[in-house]
């Protein structure tokens, strides 16, 4: 009714063989799982018939109906066991940050083991992480993103928020993000506003003049309107003041100044009368003052 000890070993041994062969081959071949599946199928029946011996008989159908045991019975039979196995694998994947792979695993404890609280326990904390994890990394990014708008690198502000945007979709963080970056935008360019007509006002002419330049790259043409009386008041005064430094600066033979003043007035004002005449006279200052004919004043 039953194999003996050494048919048994027999058959173990050459699943043995199939397995290690298979593994030499690409892959996993047929030879090893035929083989895994009889050293399974052996080691069981081995132990149930070391069983059976202890108690002096041996039963044949007993042996096979365990060899035949179904897979939802061997999972009856291990369940407290994968259990215990998939928290710490959910642990694990959480550890490392696999977080989509441990919330398949607490779909799987409560569909296929039934452990429906316990799953749904799991799925929450590991949500929870998920959640401050990307709420952390969210506000180091945003860091990032307010050191552009101190930089007043506003495209480039922009094209983050973009990719913010893509990354975290449903964040509530990044609620209002591009009004954010077009506020600091205005609020900038209002200082910029009120600063240039300070310096207007006060005759500071050259700083008025490095505002105004600023200034024109935030203004519309509309917006620019508003300012058109003194920013025009404020270019001719500048080169008013560029005119008459160039022209000391050359009759006291100081040519280094000369020829900073005069490459200021040939870039600023290029379509000038003023403008055309320093540029003739440049040549001749650049070589003096590499000659260092005169000491600076």
């Amino acid at each position: 009714r039953c194999l003996p000890l050494a048919t048994w070993g027999t058959l173990i041994a050459l699943s043995i063989g199939g397995i290690v062969s298979g593994a030499i081959g690409e892959g996993v071949s047929a030879a090893a799982l035929l083989g895994g599946s009889i050293v399974a199928a052996a080691l069981g029946v081995l132990g149930a018939m070391l069983e059976r011996s202890r108690g002096g008989s041996f039963d044949g159908a007993a042996i096979l109906e365990a060899a035949q045991l179904s897979e939802n019975a061997k999972r009856v039979l291990f369940r407290d066991r994968e259990l215990e196995l998939m928290r710490s694998t959910i642990e694990a994947d959480v550890e490392r940050g696999d977080y989509n792979e441990a919330l398949v695993l607490c779909e799987q404890m409560a569909s296929v083991f039934g452990a429906v609280e316990e799953g749904e326990r799991l799925r929450s904390h590991v949500q929870q992480i998920l959640h401050e994890r990307h709420e952390l990394r969210i506000r180091e990014e945003l860091e990032g993103l307010g050191r552009l708008l101190e930089e007043r690198r506003w495209v480039e502000a922009y094209q983050e928020a973009a990719r913010l945007r893509r990354l975290f979709p449903d964040a509530p963080l990044l609620h209002g993000l591009e009004q954010r970056i077009a506020d600091a935008r205005a609020e900038y360019r209002h200082g910029l506003e009120d600063r240039f007509l300070d310096a207007a006002q006060r005759e500071d002419i050259e700083q008025a003049m490095v505002l105004l330049k600023e200034l024109d790259r935030y203004l519309t043409p509309d917006e620019a309107r508003r300012f058109r009386d003194t920013a025009k008041a404020v270019i001719e005064g500048y080169r008013e003041t560029l005119g008459t430094r160039f022209k000391m600066a050359v009759d006291d033979r100081r040519w280094q100044p000369a020829l900073g003043f005069g490459e200021a007035i040939v870039q600023t004002f290029p379509n000038t009368r003023m403008a055309e005449e320093v540029t003739g006279m440049l040549e001749t200052i650049r070589q003096r003052a590499e000659g260092n004919e005169e000491v600076e004043a």
